[in-house]
């Protein structure tokens, strides 16, 4: 029995290859920039992909400035937006960069509202953000180790990074990325 009554349906259900799309919330970091000088795209690509979010059944955790901080409960849905987005940009005059990580969500605390992340999906998230570069979507090899499972279609989308950033100075060495880019 074990994982598979946990699953909908019971083991009936569940593909013995794969694991459901939905078993894995992932947590999406978007940075969203105009490349010419009139503002706007990169605006309204935002808006326009925060309400897919909510569409979809996901939610937008926190969004600031040019940045989108999204939650998605559907791994297929969530990559298949992002490869989209991708496109999108690439003939709309704007820059997206995105990572994404597995929503790891913390124990309760009584003083902040909602649900929190624990600080290392935070820190993970941070860091793959800071490692990708225009019209790429970053993650770990963990993350594509659940794609595998998940999602298989997605998997050979993503691509290690040519070169892995150097880690600055008092961090630990960094893990590889592997990217999606569009």
């Amino acid at each position: 029995a074990g994982h598979c009554s946990r699953v909908p349906g019971g083991c009936r259900d569940a593909q013995p290859t794969t694991a459901p799309a939905n078993m894995v919330n992932l947590l999406v970091l978007l940075r969203f920039e105009d490349l010419d000088r009139s503002a706007g795209p990169a605006a309204r690509a935002m808006l326009a992909y925060a309400g897919r979010v909510r569409d979809s059944g996901g939610r937008v955790v926190d969004q600031e400035g040019d940045q989108l901080l999204v939650c998605l409960t559907d791994m297929r849905w969530g990559l298949q937006s992002l490869r989209h987005l991708l496109v999108q940009a690439r003939g709309g005059s704007f820059a997206v960069r995105a990572a994404i990580v597995q929503a790891v969500l913390a124990r309760p605390d009584p003083h902040h509202q909602g649900p929190g992340f624990t600080a290392r999906t935070l820190d993970t998230l941070l860091r793959l953000a800071a490692q990708v570069g225009r019209q790429q979507v970053g993650i770990t090899p963990k993350l594509l180790s659940l794609i595998q499972l998940s999602a298989p279609e997605f998997a050979d989308l993503f691509e290690s990074m040519r070169v892995p950033a150097e880690p600055l100075p008092g961090e630990s060495p960094r893990q590889p990325v592997l990217v999606m880019a569009g």
